[in-house]
């Protein structure tokens, strides 16, 4: 059995009606990419596949995931030979997000935060959000790369402690020995976003059982 729902009114039932742990969904793979929960093991990614708190996200080489948050439909993109935690702790009507940037390319696209925070940490350095667009590329060798697409984003060095405000145009540098600073960005060094010029109407099909044991399957348009 197939059913439309709006994206919306999904969203709205899924943060009620569901555990208090489950906060994104996935709504694009490309390639090899994976989830692992707890300590179980790796598992094969599937759009529309609800992450819960504490799960860990892999995308092998000419790899690409899409997700957005249930709260206020925020959007995390993930290339290639990234690894990322996702974490979220739910309030009645937000979501305190943070995700933890092993290595790799991100781009968050965050809707203004009401209530709950939108982190992005990594070994060297932390981006704290209130609605903006922007890439972090994060290398563990040199540092932090941060690319503002649109609004503003917080750079923080964890290692100095200095912070400095990455707006559209500017890219945000942040090194191993504490260093910070920014520069006028050169096109040529953002990053291709698959998802980019894709038609207003997306489809998500999320499979699930009812409570007979029937497959259905939900299609969520969204844009």
């Amino acid at each position: 059995m197939r059913f439309i729902r709006n994206l919306g009114i999904f969203i709205f039932f899924l943060s009620l009606g569901m555990g208090g742990d489950r906060i994104a969904v996935a709504t694009k793979v490309i390639g090899s990419v994976h989830y692992i929960r707890g300590k179980g093991e790796s598992t094969i990614l599937k759009k529309g596949h609800i992450f819960e708190s504490g799960d860990i996200l892999k995308t092998d080489k000419d790899s690409f995931a899409a997700l957005i948050f249930i709260d206020d439909k925020s959007a995390l993109k993930v290339k290639e030979n990234t690894e990322i935690i996702i974490s979220g702790k739910r309030s009645a009507k937000a979501i305190a997000k943070e995700i933890n940037l092993d290595g790799g390319i991100i781009r968050a696209q965050v809707n203004k935060q009401q209530r709950g925070d939108f982190i992005i940490r990594t070994s060297v350095s932390v981006a704290s959000v209130k609605g903006t667009d922007f890439w972090l590329i994060s290398d563990k060798n040199t540092g932090d790369s941060i690319i503002g697409i649109e609004g503003v984003v917080m750079l923080m060095n964890q290692k100095s402690g200095e912070t400095l405000n990455i707006t559209s145009g500017i890219t945000g540098f942040s090194t191993q020995d504490g260093t910070i600073q920014s520069f006028k960005t050169d096109p040529k060094t953002i990053p291709n976003d698959p998802t980019a010029g894709e038609g207003d109407d997306k489809i998500l099909e999320i499979e699930f059982k009812d409570a007979s044991g029937k497959r259905k399957t939900l299609i969520i348009k969204y844009n």
